[in-house]
């Protein structure tokens, strides 16, 4: 099955989490400046638990992917570094594992940030034409409970 990457910003995001546009003001974000400098940050703290910060290296598109993973326990964040990012992500419920039908692709643009919901299956990102590495935010700890699970239907080729 083959799917095609859209703007984060094109979608619904919330049926996954929150979208956060860093790059201007909005209703979640509070804006300050001074000489020189100017700033937006959440209103609330991005995930609801302590958090971890990580940074994943990801390959570039086109690429196929056979498993996904999800937490149960924690929300996830993921950032941009300089370079755009595209995570295959799905909301299948209860399932157990993700479902191929239900599996979409965003590209964050550098200065985006979406935060998915606990139980929210997703890939790791990759990057448009080359590998791209990005920050993510979520509770980790010794033993935390991800698994890595394959999709149910056909094998996903991303695609932008």
């Amino acid at each position: 099955m083959e799917i095609k990457a859209v703007p984060v910003s094109k979608i619904d995001f919330s049926k996954y989490g929150v979208y956060y546009n860093m790059n201007s003001a909005s209703d979640n974000l509070w804006a300050s400046q001074g000489d020189g400098w100017n700033d937006f940050r959440t209103q609330v703290p991005i995930i609801s638990s302590p958090g971890s910060l990580g940074i994943t290296q990801g390959t570039p598109l086109p690429c196929k992917i056979n498993k996904m993973e999800r937490h149960l326990h924690t929300q996830e964040a993921l950032f941009c570094l300089s370079d755009p990012i595209v995570v295959a992500i799905a909301n299948c419920g209860e399932s157990k594992q993700p479902l191929a039908s239900e599996v979409e692709a965003v590209i964050i643009q550098p200065g985006e940030v979406i935060v998915l919901n606990k139980g929210i299956w997703h890939d790791a990102c990759h990057g448009i034409n080359k590998s791209v590495r990005y920050y993510w935010l979520a509770e980790e700890y010794e033993g935390e409970p991800t698994e890595w699970m394959d999709i149910h239907g056909d094998p996903i080729e991303l695609q932008i």
